[in-house]
């Protein structure tokens, strides 16, 4: 899990705060603990000190002698699991709890003195290893204890993160799958945590802006497209018959020339302006609303289409075929697509070069690829030749053009699900390699 993870993040946050709670629960429990046993520990050895200076007391003024006496007590009434020492007033120890009994050092020693008559004193002290022990025996079980629970609550802790934050995945998830073209819906859940409604909120009025303006762009520009088809056509024609007077002065005559070519561009990019937004909606569609379509059909349609306009290629164009190879799709787009595949390969080669078409089926896909041996195009401009208008130095400088062709070959493509790839071709020139998702078969 990536340390920039919010799931990361969160449970991290969960499991510091766990442990810290933990530890300081320990260490409060263990400071009680011990804190609670020492003082029974310095009850007990005060109570047991004055019991035996009370019994040594009586014993003295009945004997009259402290040797004697304190033996007696020792003997007959010393507290249990304690050890008692008499002394006299010069400081010599007159009686002791019996030396078979092991005594810890002094530094495990809990001592209380007592004085007595005369200047005597009594000592009566317990060992300490018994409280050191539980409190030892307690800290090791609070440990024992942590740290499974520890383990089990970084899973749930990481299990109800992501619970947690479904609703934000699923949120992202509706975000990147959200397309210009698909109609906009809503990503508001009314179940889900009043944070991530807000922040959905806040996406759907996002995508419904964005949504309608480019809407409004796509329809203006397929609005104008249609308006300007008629008035070109008009211009076209007129400047055609213009052109056809044998009477038109020599003088005239180029420059109505230098208009028609103007008008064909203007009607071409209008044309092409036209297919880009019937690419754009097709992205909308679903799979079940394209047909099958058979690759090979269409190239022998466009190859026809293309031998007849420029006869004196003929002979420079090769066609590998292969057997049906079916796609789902928009049978005049991708036509559209693969025109203007095959015209970039005649435009870019002079005649006498070869231009070969391949098609192939395997893998689940399609494939339609085109080749030509003419100059190709520099690795500088195979990152932006499928930008819209891009145009490279030697279309710039010696073609005709408008620099929509391969935009709307790629758009094409993905509107089908495809991509379309460039590179080199072993003719010298370039190579661009169309692949579709192959149709299901039909039963």
């Amino acid at each position: 899990m990536s340390s920039r993870s919010l799931v990361f993040r969160l449970s991290l946050l969960q499991q510091t705060t766990a442990v810290v709670l933990i530890v300081a629960f320990a260490a409060l429990a263990i400071w009680i603990s011990a804190g609670t046993l020492a003082r029974q520990e310095t009850r007990y050895v005060s109570d047991a000190a004055r019991r035996v200076a009370a019994n040594l007391e009586r014993e003295i003024s009945e004997e009259g002698d402290l040797a004697h006496a304190a033996t007696a007590v020792i003997e007959e009434s010393a507290p249990p699991d304690a050890w008692v020492d008499v002394f006299d007033a010069q400081g010599r120890l007159v009686a002791a709890t019996a030396t078979g009994t092991r005594r810890p050092p002094g530094g495990e020693l809990h001592e209380v003195r007592v004085g007595l008559s005369g200047g005597a004193w009594a000592v009566v002290s317990v060992s300490t290893r018994l409280r050191h022990t539980a409190v030892s025996a307690l800290f090791w079980a609070l440990l024992l204890t942590a740290l499974p629970l520890l383990v089990v609550g970084a899973v749930a802790s990481q299990v109800l993160t992501r619970r947690t934050l479904a609703p934000l995945s699923r949120l992202t998830a509706e975000v990147d799958r959200a397309t210009v073209q698909a109609a906009h819906r809503e990503l508001t859940v009314p179940t889900d945590p009043a944070e991530i409604v807000t922040l959905s909120v806040a996406f759907d009025r996002l995508l419904a802006q964005v949504h309608q303006m480019l809407r409004a762009e796509q329809n203006f520009s397929q609005d104008a497209a249609h308006e300007l088809r008629t008035p070109l056509t008009v211009l076209s024609g007129e400047l055609e018959m213009a052109l056809a007077d044998p009477a038109l002065p020599p003088r005239h005559r180029h420059g109505l020339e230098r208009a028609a070519e103007q008008a064909v561009a203007m009607s071409d990019l209008v044309e092409a302006l036209l297919v880009l937004r019937r690419a754009d909606s097709a992205s909308s569609e679903a799979p079940a609303d394209f047909v099958p379509v058979d690759l090979r059909d269409l190239v022998r349609d466009v190859v026809a289409e293309l031998r007849k306009r420029e006869l004196v290629r003929d002979a420079d164009l090769e066609v590998i075929p292969v057997g049906k190879t079916l796609v789902p799709g928009n049978a005049t787009l991708l036509a559209a697509a693969l025109r203007n595949l095959l015209t970039n390969a005649f435009k870019f080669t002079d005649p006498g070069q070869p231009v070969r078409v391949t098609i192939s089926a395997g893998a689940g896909q399609g494939t339609v690829v085109v080749e030509d041996g003419g100059s190709g195009i520099s690795p500088a401009d195979r990152e932006r030749i499928f930008d819209p208008f891009f145009r490279g130095g030697e279309a710039r400088a010696a073609r005709d053009g408008v620099g929509l062709g391969l935009p709307i070959i790629l758009r094409v493509a993905r509107a089908h699900g495809g991509e379309v790839t460039v590179s080199e071709s072993g003719l010298g020139g370039a190579r661009f390699e169309l692949r579709l998702p192959a149709h299901p078969p039909i039963a």
